[in-house]
């Protein structure tokens, strides 16, 4: 009788991991209480290995979602996937890396995405001056994770690969702009780096958890700096120093 009762345990258990291993991820899409603001189209494959064809958040089209969960990270209290998203996205968001959620809330790592210039136009706020911009920008997330307001603790850069910058006055070689960041308690520290022929620039900004930030930054024309706009630095507030830098300081809340 016990080895009965045994074998129907064994036979129960194997039973229910199988179907919760093939069970499929539209069935798990079709009942769960996602956001009014989130719909998927063409859910396919399981919840541990799967694909949606298309991602929508509220009526915009994010394109198509892939994902792998790692079954070895329910070991130690995770909910861990490798991800791939953004193709056919209406913005051309790209990227793909590593997301979960901990008993301490979500995280990410080894993060890459992209995404057109214009695109990030397209939903960002109007600028104050009329600047053509273009090129692409490039996320590089190695480490993230959450606690509120922002991060318990984040790494990464933020590439804006550029060449020109154009002006009504004239265009602006400037080659790539780097920004570098980290978080440690919601505390972000960013700093951005461009060099070219015609301008050198420097940046820092700090964001405080109470969502106070300071910003100081410089800029040194060089000796391709067009004339066009070298005739309007006489206006600036604050005129060069003795190095030739243009400093700027800035103090706000969010």
């Amino acid at each position: 009788m016990k080895k009965i009762i045994l074998s129907g345990l064994f036979l129960g258990g194997v039973l229910s991991t199988s179907a919760l291993v093939h069970l499929p991820a539209q069935f798990v899409v079709q009942y769960a209480p996602l956001p009014n603001q989130l719909s998927l189209a063409g859910v396919e494959g399981t919840i541990w290995q799967g694909s949606a064809q298309q991602v929508v958040w509220n009526g915009q089209n994010f394109g198509q979602l892939n994902w792998q969960l790692s079954p070895s990270q329910l070991f130690t209290a995770k909910l861990e996937a490798k991800v791939r998203f953004g193709r056919g996205s209406d913005i051309q968001l790209q990227g793909r890396g590593v997301v979960g959620y901990a008993l301490n809330g979500p995280y990410a790592e080894n993060v890459l995405a992209s995404m057109p210039v214009a695109s990030l136009l397209e939903v960002a706020p109007s600028l104050p001056v009329p600047l053509e911009l273009n090129g692409q920008v490039e996320l590089s997330l190695r480490s993230y994770s959450y606690a509120a307001p922002f991060c318990q603790a984040a790494e990464g850069s933020l590439v804006w690969n550029t060449d020109v910058i154009g002006s009504p006055l004239a265009d602006l070689a400037t080659g790539p702009i780097v920004a570098q960041f980290n978080c440690q308690e919601s505390k972000i520290d960013v700093s951005v780096e461009q060099n070219s022929d015609q301008v050198v620039s420097n940046a820092s900004v700090t964001l405080e958890s109470n969502r106070n930030y300071v910003a100081t930054a410089w800029f040194k024309p060089q000796s391709e700096f067009p004339t066009e706009l070298a005739q309007q630095l006489k206006w600036l507030p604050n005129q060069a120093d003795s190095e030739g830098k243009f400093p700027f300081t800035y103090r706000g809340r969010l």
